[in-house]
């Protein structure tokens, strides 16, 4: 059966912009003015990252937010949806931490015939 393996690298001005989009579209509280530092997994929770925010304008202090690795992705998809990425939806979907950034990783199993 045919695989594809499709992973869409996102830098961190790009995560912070998914974020605080998929947060107005849902009405949800948006994440303070700032540039991303990291993502890295959460300490404790495994369905969970933690993004450390920092803005370089002020003097405020790093802040680190938790978000589900569900929100984070379906944040990265509505990115793309608004870049013209097209994401089929049978496809199986998840997020990746890397060194510069965040990974979307889109696998799709063909059906053969």
């Amino acid at each position: 059966m045919p695989r594809e393996d499709r992973r869409i690298t996102f830098s961190y001005d790009e995560v912070y912009k998914a974020i605080f989009a998929l947060c107005v579209q849902r009405e949800l509280r948006k994440p303070p003015p700032g540039i991303i530092m990291a993502v890295e997994s959460h300490d404790t929770d495994a369905a969970k990252v933690t993004v450390r925010l920092e803005n370089p304008l002020t003097n405020d202090p790093v802040i680190f937010i938790d978000f589900a690795i569900d929100f984070l992705a379906a944040a990265l998809m509505l990115y793309c949806r608004t870049c013209r990425i097209p994401l089929p939806k049978t496809a199986g979907k998840s997020v990746e931490l890397t060194p510069d950034g965040v990974m979307l990783r889109v696998q799709i199993n063909q059906v053969t015939v």
